[in-house]
């Protein structure tokens, strides 16, 4: 949410795209995963690493990225972007050439 390219809040960046067919920014925001029920340790864990993120903690080796995916599959717009690195189970982006200092 701080770069320009993507809404300026959190619940705009997740939900973002999710109103088109094909255009959802995360999977749970379409595929209805939310209405299931959830893993509560793995949910706390999850909250306890947001709300440090949203305190400013970054974890470096992927402080700049704008965009990640799973290792299981290869969405179309990763060639695009510059690869940052792999972290467990998913790959994060950053912006290449000019639009990398945004």
């Amino acid at each position: 949410m701080r770069d320009r390219a993507f809404p300026n809040s959190v619940c705009g960046v997740v939900y973002q795209g999710a109103e088109r067919r094909t255009g959802c920014q995360f999977s749970f925001t379409c595929d209805g995963s939310m209405n299931r029920p959830q893993e509560l340790g793995a949910w706390d864990r999850a909250r306890a690493v947001a709300a440090a993120a949203l305190s400013g903690s970054v974890y470096a080796p992927v402080g700049a990225a704008t965009s990640f995916h799973t290792t299981s599959i290869l969405p179309w717009w990763a060639s695009s972007l510059a690869r940052i690195t792999t972290v467990g189970a998913h790959v994060f982006y950053r912006w290449q050439g000019r639009w990398s200092g945004l």
